[in-house]
């Protein structure tokens, strides 16, 4: 740890760093686990596997009913997530065009709130809107804007510190030089927020593609996302096609999140890249 907060820590840093060390081992050895019982060639889920098979994982991609559920998870979780990050863009840089402050605080935890609130409220909260609507009943609307609800609070905190660290000179300058608002929006804060804006999309996907509760509620019948029908497979038949399932979903968590630091990286490497300076004309007869 040869960093400032290394030295600035002192002796302390190593019962610290064993600490940080034992709780990674507490988060990845499970997931480990369950990666080994999905790769066993037996029927059942058992540690160490017996042998070694992908079999589980030809399963679940050759399954329709595994196959149409994640296809209805990427398609109803692709639409909240668009409506949550339209909604928590809008309201990020909506509220610093407020200019009472007590009204910015008010609105800023009326977009934080729904992150405190269970996902049953919301759920039970819209399935009796979904009874008493008839023209909801059978769609997939309700669900899709109650993920939209559950995913905005992350879109908002995440595009809100963005905005934080835009320049406040940069719009007065904008519009002086006589661009109007949609102008300033689109061309000088929209550029700059586009690293926060797919960073809360990229996290409201994850939450919103792995929710369960709202799908048990809300889902017409005959139809199951991805996390339900993987929650009914754990309650009928405990085999390692749910885990194989569990491992698939893992992994496609793991490369939507690495995402994120391989776009900053990138933006990084060209911010540190030399300009190419325009080729000098040559001047015949000049004496330097």
């Amino acid at each position: 740890m040869a960093t400032t907060i290394g030295r600035s820590l002192g002796w302390y840093r190593w019962p610290i760093a064993f600490i940080a060390a034992l709780t990674s081992l507490l988060l990845i050895v499970p997931f480990l686990i369950l990666v080994s019982t999905s790769w066993t060639e037996g029927s059942f889920i058992n540690f160490p596997p017996e042998g070694f098979s992908l079999q589980w994982y030809a399963e679940v991609l050759t399954d329709k009913g595994w196959m149409g559920s994640f296809v209805l998870s990427l398609w109803t979780a692709s639409l909240s997530t668009a409506i949550a990050t339209v909604l928590g863009v809008a309201g990020a840089v909506g509220i610093t065009r407020v200019k009472s402050r007590a009204t910015q605080r008010w609105l800023r935890t009326m977009f934080i709130v729904p992150i405190a609130l269970p996902p049953i409220a919301y759920a039970v909260g819209l399935y009796g809107v979904n009874s008493s609507l008839d023209f909801l009943r059978g769609t997939l609307v309700s669900l899709i804007l109650g993920h939209a609800l559950i995913a905005l609070p992350y879109v908002f905190v995440i595009v809100s510190g963005g905005v934080a660290r835009i320049d406040p000179s940069l719009r007065p300058a904008a519009a002086t030089l006589g661009a109007r608002w949609p102008l300033i929006l689109w061309k000088v804060e929209l550029p700059s927020l586009l690293p926060y804006v797919l960073s809360g999309m990229l996290f409201a996907f994850i939450v919103v593609f792995d929710e369960v509760v709202l799908a048990v509620f809300l889902l017409p019948p005959g139809m199951q996302t991805l996390p339900l029908r993987m929650l009914h497979a754990s309650q009928e038949a405990f085999s390692p096609e749910l885990t194989a399932a569990s491992t698939l979903v893992s992994l496609l968590a793991i490369v939507v999140l690495a995402i994120i630091p391989l776009t900053n990286a990138a933006r990084a490497r060209r911010r540190r890249r030399p300009r190419a300076r325009p080729n000098q004309p040559h001047l015949e007869g000049v004496v330097e």
